[in-house]
């Protein structure tokens, strides 16, 4: 692999088909370019794509400067399901969360011991557990549910926070990671990501017949491949040139 500086970008010169164009969570700019491609071509590339740069690294700097401010107290506003939940923050004798639906609002109430009520960190960690034990229990049933529709099967299901993507395929070993942060998500768009995932057992790459599979058994995937494809969370955001 080759690397050259082209209009202030570091350019990747790889074994690839296309240019890709991909920003890291840590605002890193990465190109990937074949490895013969004119340098003109790739010059005229970056500059119909830079005003799409500026776009993407100001809303990266948007969502970090809410990921700061994040401070797990009253009236926040936290998503589960694709809903959006006020927060209420309590002391009791456990801690937990639990939720509260009514016609007038959507409440999370967390509940902590009274010596971690201000701790940050800690508050994090109980609100993260239930994520988990949620995403958990729910994913591993739609996992079920569609592998038994597609015929297939697989070794490993992996729940865990993910910091690029929303889910990953390891075809040959048949593992399939899925990100804690889904939980947050519509049940539709989760369902997405593991047929998404799932389909790769067939098709490793994202060609024709990898999306006429997914249409077959998802007519309207595109609703939620649009989402999958721009998502403004940090570290997810993505573009490939063809």
């Amino acid at each position: 692999m080759n690397k050259e500086k082209i209009l202030g970008y570091e350019v990747h010169r790889k074994k690839v088909k296309n240019i890709n164009l991909r920003i890291k969570p840590n605002m890193e700019i990465y190109i990937s370019v074949p490895m013969n491609l004119h340098r003109d071509y790739i010059e005229n590339f970056i500059r119909s794509k830079e005003e799409w740069i500026k776009s993407v690294l100001k809303k990266v700097e948007d969502v970090k400067e809410k990921q700061k401010g994040i401070e797990y107290k009253n009236g926040e506003i936290h998503k589960f399901l694709g809903k959006e939940y006020n927060l209420i923050v309590r002391t009791g004798n456990f801690n937990g969360v639990s939720l509260k639906n009514d016609a007038k609002s959507n409440v999370m109430i967390l509940t902590v011991n009274e010596n971690i009520f201000e701790n940050i960190d800690e508050k994090k960690k109980v609100m993260e557990k239930w994520y988990f034990e949620n995403a958990k229990k729910l994913f591993l049933k739609f996992v079920e549910k569609w592998l038994e529709i597609l015929d297939e099967h697989v070794e490993k299901v992996a729940i865990k926070p993910m910091k690029t993507r929303w889910g990953s395929c390891n075809y040959v070993k048949k593992y399939i990671n899925l990100n804690t942060e889904l939980i947050k998500r519509t049940p539709f768009e989760i369902e997405y990501v593991i047929l998404h995932e799932l389909t790769h057992l067939k098709y490793p790459n994202h060609g024709k017949g990898f999306y006429n599979y997914i249409e077959r058994y998802m007519p309207n995937y595109k609703v939620a491949e649009k989402w999958y494809l721009k998502s403004e969370k940090l570290g997810f955001l993505e573009a490939k040139y063809n």
